[in-house]
């Protein structure tokens, strides 16, 4: 018997185990009863103290790695040392034009007024009421009796200010803002000589080295272990320092998050300087609305910033640093002019899935590339913002279910299988990487409760588009993956809804096989009773291969969307650079049918019915 003590064990009943083994084995200790003597209360202690030790060692290693650390100022801490800055929660924005009417008012009125920085105005969204504020300063002249601030950007919050006075005994003096839910995209900080002073130095967040002197106005910002955001100064090598007993002014927002996001319709709560007949018309819905950076976003993120070093290159350095410093996104997709469909050198294409609409703004696009990305691109690499490419998937669902087991009726499945489906879309597709991986769905379906013992899905993929009445449509559509062929000759690929012309029937679109090509001929049609009667012998081109479809020579009388649909070649599907897949549920069929086998045994085997892979 081994007479060392195994100290590799970190349970506590591992650990007095150990112990008591050990302590047997000397013969001080010959003849004790460990089980019932007071040395068994002893031995507790040191498995107890032992298992502590352990334990906060455990710990303690673990919180010392960015991977591991689950404290958040852990996790911050290990961020920082990669140079990178959680971002703070951030308001939603929405943006305004204010009319203020002075027609009524008795005596002079100036010639131009003031919209200044922090005005209230108020929002109510599902019977909360939300504050909003003016975030930058505007100056209006007057015109007809009215002053008209146009695109007034109101952020969500209170507007906040504090001061600190410079003491330059401390080292690096840092400044803290009291609010975790400070919005610091809204953060202006400027400096004063004293309290009595009335001029100010104007301080920027340091971004790049790029042009910093001793004399730059710049501050940093960081998290601290609290949780907190504070800002410091220069150290008078990069950027300036202020002086001793110099006054400090922050003043900012703090802000609800995304509660309010969607807000619409404002009113004034302040008067714009001494007047209050005031009209606000909404420019653009309030969005952009982001809870603060996740420790999991962070995780993610803080490695990608230290790699690009702030400097855009390779695709996912501009993934990155657009990651980092834009936050309407939900999903993004980055890559380089050599993978598109014709190589295209020289270009860097972006795709933005915003969080709340389908595509960025034309503001949202321009300041991405003339803000975030300037001064850090490449000279010779132009960077292109496309809009994401939606496909939506058209679902035949069809399951067997047992009712024995199940107290569930038939109904009650369908929306327990209708739920796994949206539960399917909301977490694996949307997003740039979201592949519809058919076996997956399947085993979330036949998962969603025990009676149902097998599902069938057909995916069906389509594109919507809005034609124009003026001329001759030129639309191309690109969907993900290549389509089936079918082998009949009469047989389409595409099918359509129906769209009309004037003096004509309700017209179609269809496609026929090219002799000696793998591409197929578009052709409009109008049904004569059941028999196709073709309109337009040219209206495209079918590539089934790249799965491309190009509309042309149409021209409706309307501009009700025409829905263009195509069966897939394979069971999954995997989108590439802007494509997104969802599912539309509103166009999902569900057959739910008893399981025969599995009610009735062998006999039930005559009423047994299987799926066709294709629609009748």
């Amino acid at each position: 018997m081994a007479s060392n003590l195994n100290v590799t064990e970190l349970d506590f009943a591992d650990i007095k185990t150990n112990l008591k083994n050990y302590l047997k084995q000397q013969t001080v200790f010959n003849d004790y009863n460990f089980e019932g003597s007071g040395l068994s209360i002893l031995l507790d202690v040191l498995a107890y103290n032992t298992h502590y030790n352990a334990m906060a060692a455990h710990l303690a290693l673990n919180e010392a790695f960015l991977d591991s650390a689950q404290i958040r100022g852990n996790v911050v801490s290990r961020a920082r040392m990669l140079g990178y800055v959680p971002r703070s929660q951030l308001a939603p924005q929405a943006f305004v034009n204010i009319v203020v009417d002075v027609s009524s008012e008795s005596g002079n009125t100036p010639a131009t007024l003031e919209l200044v920085r922090g005005t209230k105005l108020s929002t109510n969204v599902d019977g909360t009421t939300y504050q909003y504020v003016v975030l930058e300063t505007q100056t209006a002249p007057k015109l007809s009796n009215k002053y008209t601030f146009d695109n007034v950007k109101l952020v969500e919050g209170t507007y906040s200010t504090i001061k600190y006075r410079v003491d330059n005994d401390i080292e690096i003096q840092r400044h803290q803002i009291p609010h975790k839910n400070v919005d610091t995209t809204s953060l202006r900080v400027r400096v004063q000589a004293n309290e009595e002073s009335t001029q100010y130095d104007i301080f920027t967040l340091f971004t790049t080295l790029l042009n910093v002197t001793p004399a730059s106005k710049i501050y940093h910002i960081q998290e601290n272990t609290n949780g907190y955001y504070e800002i410091y100064f220069g150290d008078s090598v990069v950027g300036t320092k202020p002086e001793n007993n110099n006054i400090v002014t922050m003043d900012y927002v703090y802000s609800s998050g995304t509660a309010s996001n969607g807000a619409n319709v404002f009113s004034m709560v302040d008067s714009v300087g001494g007047y209050s007949t005031i009209t606000v018309t909404l420019v653009t819905a309030a969005a952009n609305g982001v809870d603060q950076e996740s420790l999991e976003s962070i995780r993610y993120n803080a490695p990608l910033t230290f790699t690009s070093q702030n400097r855009a290159v390779t695709s996912d350095d501009y993934r990155s640093i657009i990651l980092r410093e834009f936050s309407n996104i939900a999903a993004i997709s980055t890559w380089g002019g050599e993978d598109e469909e014709l190589p295209d050198y020289g270009r860097i294409y972006i795709c933005i899935r915003p969080q709340t609409a389908a595509a960025l703004t034309a503001a949202e696009k321009g300041e991405i590339l003339d803000t975030i990305l300037k001064g850090k691109n490449v000279v010779s690499i132009t960077p292109i913002i496309k809009d994401p490419n939606y496909s939506y998937l058209e679902l035949d669902v069809e399951f067997k279910y047992n009712p024995n087991l199940t107290d569930r009726s038939a109904v009650d499945l369908k929306s327990v299988v209708s739920d796994t489906i949206d539960d399917y879309d909301l977490n694996d597709l949307n997003k740039f990487d979201g592949v519809f991986r058919h076996s997956s769905l399947l085993r979330a379906i036949d998962s969603a409760d025990p009676a149902i013992l097998s599902s069938t899905v057909r995916p069906f993929l389509f594109q919507n588009i809005t034609p124009i009445t003026s001329a001759k449509n030129d639309v191309t559509l690109t969907f993900p993956g290549s389509f089936y062929v079918p082998n009949g000759t009469d047989e389409s690929v595409i099918s359509s809804t129906g769209w009309n012309v004037t003096g004509n029937p309700t017209q179609y679109f269809a496609d026929k096989a090219i002799a000696g090509s793998t591409n197929r001929q578009i052709y409009a049609y109008k049904l004569e009773g059941t028999v196709k009667v073709t309109t337009i012998e040219d209206a495209g081109i079918v590539t089934p291969a790249s799965g491309i479809i190009k509309l042309e020579n149409f021209q409706p009388t309307d501009t009700t969307a025409i829905r263009i649909t195509v069966v897939p070649n394979s069971l999954d599907i995997a989108p590439k650079r802007d494509q997104l897949l969802s599912v539309d549920s509103s166009r999902t069929s569900m057959t739910a049918s008893e399981d025969t086998i599995a009610v009735s045994g062998s006999s039930g085997a005559v009423d047994y019915t299987t799926t066709s892979r294709f629609r009748s």
